[in-house]
């Protein structure tokens, strides 16, 4: 039986990956009352870390505001990574909702992102955040919704990012692995052309498998600090690890 923070740490994970969940299934899989579930939802979203919906609730970009208690994994892990940044970094991004989170955690650091995804580069622009947003443009492919052709790549490499930051499906010690063969082709771009390259995972994505895998000589890995062996030799930034199984397939969990 979870403690309530530990429940709530854990619904908190499962939005950051998921982006959405339903109470009947988390109440189940936990093995409490939906009664329970609905009364961690109303904590989290008086925190703003949560937006409640019919039968359960929704990922929102956070406030950074929050105290170490009350901060989400995805605020923790980007307060790390804006550690690693200089002043006016040109940052290039993976689409992924983690950058929308770092975009916000750098709001009183201006900063330059750059993405092939035009969805992520309006997501990355409201006149809230002061940063200047790249989109590389090029023809768009409709499975992944990323931009892609020659005067893409030449946009990537005339911004001449500071860092990549990459979120790839599975990671090895010496390959990060993608589920589609355009978005690795763009973290291999990208961490060819930065100075630097973080690579943000959840623990339990370390050694699992993607059908497209690319080489990353060098890199810092971001995660939680139960990593596995195979990792000494990679410089790692952590935060506590929440201790919950990860949910077994269900399909309450599928949209």
């Amino acid at each position: 039986m979870y403690m309530a923070h530990e429940r709530r740490q854990y619904i908190l994970r499962l939005l950051e990956q998921r982006g959405r969940i339903r109470s009947a299934a988390l109440a189940r899989e936990l093995g409490v009352t939906d009664e329970t579930i609905r009364t961690d939802l109303v904590a989290l979203q008086q925190k703003g870390l949560l937006k409640r919906v019919h039968g359960g609730a929704e990922y929102v970009v956070p406030a950074t505001t929050a105290t170490a208690d009350d901060m989400r994994a995805d605020v923790a892990l980007a307060r790390l990574v804006a550690q690693q940044l200089p002043p006016g970094a040109v940052i290039y991004t993976d689409p992924c909702r983690f950058a929308r989170v770092l975009a916000t955690v750098l709001a009183d650091t201006p900063c330059t992102f750059i993405t092939p995804s035009p969805q992520l580069a309006l997501q990355l622009a409201p006149a809230a955040l002061p940063h200047t947003v790249i989109c590389t443009g090029g023809t768009i492919d409709k499975e992944t919704r990323l931009c892609h052709g020659h005067a893409a790549e030449q946009a990537l490499l005339h911004a001449a990012p500071h860092t990549a930051i990459l979120q790839p499906a599975a990671l090895s010690p010496t390959h990060a692995a993608y589920r589609h063969s355009l978005q690795a082709r763009w973290a291999q771009l990208a961490a060819h052309h930065a100075e630097h390259t973080c690579v943000v995972i959840p623990a339990a994505a370390l050694y699992n498998t993607a059908p497209a895998a690319i080489p990353l000589p060098a890199y810092t890995l971001v995660t939680e600090d139960n990593i596995p062996p195979g990792f000494e030799a990679v410089p790692t930034l952590t935060i506590p690890y929440i201790s919950a199984e990860m949910l077994s397939a269900d399909d309450d969990f599928n949209f």
